[in-house]
C-alpha cells in the first residue's frame, strides 16, 4: 500500500458511537495519524475543535466519489455509520477498490453475506482485510472462543464444542435499534435461520439442531449451575464464530466443532420472563406496526444512554469447552462498562489500531485478506490489546 496521509479515518464520527470512537482516538492516538469524517461539515468542525484540532474529511454514503476519495487517503477506514444494509455498501466498495483495510460494528449477518459474495475473492487476492462485527457483536464471542481453542490445541486437548453464557447490564442506542428495525423492514429475519449463513459454500457441516440450533427454551447449565435463556445476539455471534472455524486461516477448531450461546438468568422465574420478552421483541420486529411502535418508544439514531449509564454497565461471559467425554476447560471475560457502547468502542478502536499496525503479527501475515472475522483477521493480538484496555480474560480448569 502506497504511503497515505492517514493511518485511520473514523467515518460517522458525529454519531453516538462514532463520537465515542473519536474521543477514544484523541485519548489513545499512540502516534497514529488519524482523522474524522462524515457528511455534515459543521458538526465535524465542532467535534474537531472539541478534540483539539483533528483533521476533517467530508464524505457521504450517497456520494460514491466522495467515499473513493476518503478510502484513498487512509490505510484503515473505521465506520460506525449504520444501518450498514442502508449505508455500508458504497463504503466497502471504496475500501476494496483502493486496498483499504476496513472495520465496522455491524450486527447484520444478511448484509455481510452479500459482502462475502461480492468482495471476498478480490479482497483475498489483494490482501485487503474487510472485517465486520468488530463491536460487542462479535468480538467477545469470536476472540474468546479463539483463545480457548488455541489454548487447548497447544495442550493437545481434543475439543468438540464451546458454549458461551452472557451476563450484561447496559442499554440500547438508537443506531442499534435502527439496525434491528431495518432487518425487519427488509424481511431478512428468515436468513438468520441458516446456522451457517456466513460459512463458505464448501464448509457447511451437516446441520444438527441439538448442536448448532439457536436456543429456544429455558434450560439449566449443569457446569455453570445457572438458568439460561435465549440470547438476543446469538443469531449474530454464532454465525461469526462458525465462519471463523470454517476459514482456512483459522486454527484447528476441528471438523466436528460446534459453538452456541445463552444468556444467564438470576433464577427460573426470571428466565421465563426474559424468554417471553425476547419473543415479544422478535414479533414486533416482524410487523410494520410493531416496528413503528419501537421507533416511537425507543431512542432515535444518534441518541443513547448517558455517561452514568454507560459507565455503570458491565459484561461477563463464561465459556465452557467440551471434549469428546465432557468439559475440558472454562474461561471468563469481563469488562466494566456498557457492552453495546463502552465495550463496543474499545473493541472497534483496537481492531482499527491492529489493522494499522504490524500486519505480519496478525493471522495470515502480510498479504492475507478477504471478508474476514475478528478471529481470522485480528486474532490473539486483538485480545492482547483488549486486555491492555481493561478487559479481564482468564482460562480456568474444567
Amino acid at each position: 500500500m502506497a504511503e497515505r496521509p492517514f493511518d485511520i479515518i473514523v467515518y460517522g464520527a458525529t454519531g453516538f458511537t462514532g463520537r465515542q470512537c473519536a474521543q477514544d482516538f484523541a485519548a489513545h492516538a499512540g502516534g497514529l495519524r488519524w482523522a474524522i469524517a462524515g457528511r455534515n461539515r459543521e458538526k465535524l468542525d465542532a467535534l474537531a475543535t472539541e478534540l483539539g484540532g483533528v483533521p476533517v474529511r467530508v464524505a457521504d454514503s450517497g456520494d460514491p466519489a466522495s467515499l473513493d476519495a476518503l478510502a484513498a487517503q487512509t490505510r484503515v477506514l473505521l465506520t460506525t455509520a449504520g444501518p450498514y444494509a442502508k449505508y455500508g455498501d458504497a463504503v466497502v466498495d471504496a475500501c476494496v477498490a483502493h486496498g483499504t483495510h476496513y472495520c465496522d460494528i455491524t450486527g447484520e449477518p444478511p448484509w455481510v453475506r452479500r459482502l462475502i459474495d461480492r468482495h471476498h475473492e478480490r479482497a483475498a487476492a489483494d490482501g485487503t482485510r474487510i472485517v465486520p462485527f468488530c463491536g460487542f457483536d462479535s468480538v467477545p464471542a469470536d476472540i474468546g472462543t479463539l483463545a480457548l481453542v488455541s489454548h487447548l490445541r497447544a495442550a493437545g486437548t481434543p475439543l468438540r464444542a464451546v458454549r458461551a453464557a452472557y451476563t450484561t447490564k447496559g442499554g440500547f442506542n438508537g443506531g442499534t435499534l435502527d439496525s434491528a428495525i431495518t432487518l425487519g423492514e427488509r424481511g431478512e429475519q428468515g436468513q438468520l435461520a441458516d446456522a451457517f449463513l456466513l460459512n463458505p459454500a464448501d464448509a457447511r457441516p451437516r446441520y444438527d439442531r441439538a448442536r448448532h440450533g439457536d436456543r429456544r427454551a429455558v434450560t439449566r447449565d449443569p457446569v455453570l449451575g445457572t438458568w439460561q435463556v435465549p440470547f438476543l445476539m446469538e443469531a449474530i455471534n454464532t454465525r461469526v464464530v462458525r465462519r471463523s472455524a470454517a476459514l482456512a486461516a483459522a486454527p484447528g477448531y476441528g471438523d466436528d466443532f460446534a459453538y452456541t450461546e445463552a444468556f444467564e438468568s438470576r433464577g427460573r422465574a426470571a428466565a421465563y420472563g426474559v424468554t417471553l420478552g425476547l419473543a415479544a421483541m422478535e414479533r414486533l420486529l416482524r410487523t410494520g406496526w410493531g416496528r413503528g411502535l419501537l421507533k416511537r418508544l425507543g431512542p432515535a439514531p444518534g441518541e443513547g444512554p448517558d455517561d452514568a449509564a454507560l459507565d455503570g454497565g458491565f459484561t461477563r461471559i463464561r465459556y465452557v469447552a467440551e471434549g469428546p467425554d465432557g468439559p475440558v476447560a472454562r474461561a471468563r471475560m469481563q469488562y466494566a462498562g456498557d457492552p453495546g457502547n463502552r465495550f463496543t468502542v474499545i473493541c472497534l478502536c483496537e481492531s482499527a489500531r491492529a489493522l494499522a499496525g504490524d500486519l505480519a503479527a496478525l493471522p495470515g501475515g502480510v498479504g492475507y485478506g478477504g471478508v474476514l472475522t475478528p478471529a481470522t483477521a485480528l486474532g490473539l493480538p486483538l485480545l492482547d490489546r483488549l486486555i491492555a484496555r481493561g478487559v479481564d480474560w482468564r482460562i480456568e480448569a474444567a
